[in-house]
């Protein structure tokens, strides 16, 4: 049945592939018509006394040559029917001898009209297409597209720690696109988030989806202490403040860039606690207002960078409270009560 199918879809491919051509009569090469009109006027000539019945054996036989040129140049649509015919009728056999769609999917694979030969990724950047292609089990001129699962290879792909989301487009006869969306770290969760132990990369909009293995880069903040916050209401508005905070500092103003942070910790009452790279005061920075909060304490460490003889200095802060008043901050320092 595979090979009756495989006749057929090459023979109607064959029979499109076919140019129609103009009969001789039509033609409008000069050689042609010359020849004729001479032919004509040679036997207009002659009259012999059977000339009459000549003339008219003649048109006759013009007139059956006329309808064969006519048949013969309008064959092509003709032979496109009679194949789409053939087509249902061999897919509708097979169809039902062959048990319904499990017997036509059975046999679908061998036609290699739908095999796949191109294959598409978008959207790559930390992951690598050669691992995707493997865990996709899509395979050049092997894999065919009638009868392809795309839900089944999204699931696949989207197994991958790094792909945030997956698309599988055919593009028909022959090819594929992959189209995927990446997650963004964003910072390293202390542990898993859940009480576990190690770091683990947390993207934008707070899914902890990939655990840190030796020699990937960890240039980013590290949270701590959200793992003690069950109520899941909660912890999507404390994060919402790291995310806000973070989204700041990501703009890098010189005072207070996302790469001068160490660690942003969640204490037992849910407030963030903000510590520096390269000092070891603690920033309490409280709850809620994230953006205005950032906005003061970068003009507040504007000042404290500044050297001064007498007054603020960076290397005397104690600490800084952000949540100190409404519209105030507080900063301590060594020696001033």
């Amino acid at each position: 049945m595979k090979k009756l199918l495989q006749n057929v879809i090459g023979q109607i491919r064959r029979s499109f592939s076919v140019k129609s051509q103009k009969s001789g009569y039509k033609s409008l090469d000069i050689q042609f018509r010359t020849a004729y009109g001479k032919q004509e006027k040679e036997q207009k000539k002659r009259r012999l006394p059977g000339a009459a019945l000549t003339t008219a054996l003649r048109k006759k036989t013009k007139a059956k040559e006329e309808s064969y040129r006519k048949k013969e140049g309008g064959g092509l649509p003709g032979l496109r029917l009679a194949a789409g015919v053939a087509l249902a009728a061999a897919v509708g056999f097979i169809f039902w001898h062959n048990g319904g769609w499990g017997g036509w999917r059975g046999l679908v694979p061998g036609i290699s009209f739908f095999q796949l030969h191109h294959l598409e990724f978008k959207g790559c950047s930390v992951t690598a297409e050669a691992a995707l292609r493997g865990r996709s089990g899509l395979a050049l001129y092997q894999t065919n597209l009638l009868t392809l699962d795309t839900d089944k290879v999204e699931k696949l792909i989207d197994d991958d720690p790094w792909v945030s989301s997956v698309k599988v487009t055919r593009n028909w006869p022959a090819g594929l696109t992959v189209a995927i969306v990446e997650h963004t770290p964003l910072a390293l969760m202390s542990g898993d988030g859940s009480g576990g132990s190690g770091l683990s990369f947390v993207d934008n909009s707070g899914v902890v989806f990939m655990a840190v293995i030796p020699g990937q880069d960890i240039d980013y903040p590290i949270i701590s202490g959200l793992e003690r916050i069950h109520e899941p209401k909660q912890r999507q508005e404390i994060f919402s403040d790291i995310f806000q905070f973070l989204k700041q500092s990501g703009k890098n103003n010189p005072n207070l860039p996302t790469q001068a942070v160490s660690e942003i910790h969640v204490n037992e009452n849910g407030e963030l606690i903000l510590f520096l790279v390269e000092y070891p005061f603690p920033i309490f920075f409280g709850r809620g207002q994230a953006e205005t909060k950032y906005n003061r304490l970068v003009k507040v460490l504007e000042v404290l960078y500044k050297k001064h003889d007498e007054g603020m200095q960076i290397s005397r802060v104690e600490y800084i409270r952000m949540d100190y008043l409404n519209d105030k901050v507080l900063v301590a320092q060594s020696g001033s009560g």
